[in-house]
């Protein structure tokens, strides 16, 4: 095969051509991160269901927003729609808003609407404890795996084999960390057992990326989409 020779001076030439299409580029590419909007194919997720608690439940839908959720990034970066069935407080065993409110398992209207093409839980940060007498008491090991088998167990049965279950690994912050462990390997075995995709969300919300030890800020959500976004290729 006969080689062609490509002068020094093009070669400069292509480099800066290419360097300055990078600088100009750049900007728009770390805003799309930011914001969530991305070209996709048309395999992408069209419609996409979240089951979670206050990471969830806090955060709101605007792009370049302080409290822009992580779903909201990844429902934008596919161009899919994203409904959210959240409560603060909440878990696979205890109820959320200071124990008057809802479990996972509570929220059958998760299942209602239109078929997702994936369904998320996010979840198991406030499962350490559950609720007894209107207070929080430490939950067992046991207690927690029959939370989560009994909620895990019963997505199969609602949800049709097309959609995707993905189970996210509690995010947590730096508080509590030894509960942290317990319950995320609760949550990844009955994931793994159930033959869910489990999620791992460790280190995403460092001392940096919380705002009060527990909750993401902008760049702690962004940590936990990118994880999600991975996950779903």
């Amino acid at each position: 095969m006969k080689q062609q020779w490509t002068s020094p001076a093009r070669h400069r030439t292509i480099w800066v051509v290419t360097g300055a299409l990078l600088l100009a580029l750049g900007p728009y590419l770390l805003s799309q991160r930011a914001e969530g909007d991305a070209v996709v194919p048309d395999t992408a997720p069209h419609e996409i269901v979240v089951v979670g608690d206050s990471i969830t439940a806090r955060y709101n839908d605007q792009p370049g927003d302080p409290d822009q959720g992580w779903w909201s990034v990844v429902g934008r970066h596919y161009g899919a729609s994203v409904r959210t069935y959240a409560q603060s407080g909440s878990g696979y065993l205890r109820e959320g808003l200071g124990c008057t409110g809802n479990r996972f398992r509570d929220r059958p209207q998760a299942f209602d609407g239109p078929t997702p093409s994936i369904f998320i839980v996010e979840g198991g940060r406030n499962d350490w404890s559950q609720c007894v007498d209107g207070r929080f008491r430490t939950a067992t090991d046991a207690q927690i795996a029959a939370a989560v088998d009994a909620y895990l167990g019963s997505l199969r049965r609602s949800l049709p084999p097309s959609t995707r279950i993905m189970v996210l690994g509690p995010p947590w912050g730096p508080t509590q960390p030894l509960e942290g462990l317990r319950v995320t390997a609760i949550v990844r075995e009955s994931a793994v057992s159930h033959g869910l995709e489990f999620v791992d969300t460790r280190g995403t919300l460092d001392t940096d990326r919380v705002v009060d030890g527990v909750h993401p800020n902008r760049a702690g959500s962004l940590e936990i989409a990118d994880r999600v976004i991975a996950a779903i290729g």
